[in-house]
């Protein structure tokens, strides 16, 4: 006669830690499938915007566009200017500064000053020239400052935003998730827009990257941190 044998206790607690080393392994492959090819695309993008402030800092004594030779800030040290320096470098092409979640017109002259229209990033925020992050605005292999970043989009008067990356059903709420690189070219795909950070001697833990203090990621002219052209779309 077949008798059913159930599961022993030793059994059973193997079975559960089989099935755990299972999910740990397999976790990050599910966040990259929940990412998906744009988003991990993108983070490569921003990958290789810093690579290209890096070569540029090779032939201007270490300092990134919108700082001379001498460690001084150039009279036009905008977003726009920056990336229209690289761009007439041809660091990279116009394409290239287009995150793929977006639709925008890629720059395909020199020459030309880029607007909001040609570029979907961030750079690092360099309009207090007594900040503690001026000083990272240069090549220093820092895992800890952030450099340039996925734009915060406003979607009221009220301060609230959003990434390119997600839709926002209740407008009355920040949610934001995007790509942040660091100074020693590590890109992150984050699902919160704060993050520890260090310039200079200053430690912020969960810093918010789109306010002025410490981390400030500016988006547009000298420092416009949080875009509002789709507040202007909606109205």
């Amino acid at each position: 006669m077949f008798t059913r044998r159930a599961f022993t206790f030793v059994e059973l607690v193997v079975v559960l830690i089989i099935v755990a080393l299972l999910i740990a392994i397999l976790l990050p492959t599910i966040g990259a499938i929940r990412r998906g090819p744009s988003c991990m695309q993108n983070s490569t993008q921003g990958r290789g915007i810093h690579s290209a402030l890096v070569l540029y800092s090779q032939g201007n004594n270490g300092y990134y566009p919108g700082i001379d030779r001498d460690g001084k800030r150039m009279e036009d040290y905008s977003t726009e200017y920056r990336f229209k320096v690289l761009l007439d470098d041809n660091y990279f092409t116009g394409e290239y500064i287009i995150s793929p979640s977006e639709t925008k017109t890629a720059l395909t002259k020199t020459g030309v000053m880029p607007t909001t229209d040609n570029y979907s990033y961030a750079f690092l925020n360099i309009s207090n020239l007594e900040s503690k992050r001026m000083d990272k605005w240069k090549d220093t292999s820092n895992s800890e400052a952030v450099v340039l970043s996925d734009r915060a989009i406003a979607v009221d008067d009220e301060g609230h935003f959003k990434s390119v990356h997600v839709n926002l059903k209740d407008k009355a709420k920040t949610l934001w998730q995007g790509s942040v690189g660091f100074n020693d070219n590590h890109v992150k795909y984050l699902y919160k827009y704060q993050v520890d950070t260090q310039y200079g001697d200053k430690t912020t833990l969960n810093d918010n990257l789109f306010n002025s203090t410490n981390g400030s990621m500016v988006y547009s002219s000298n420092d416009v941190i949080i875009d509002k052209s789709q507040l202007k779309a909606d109205n």
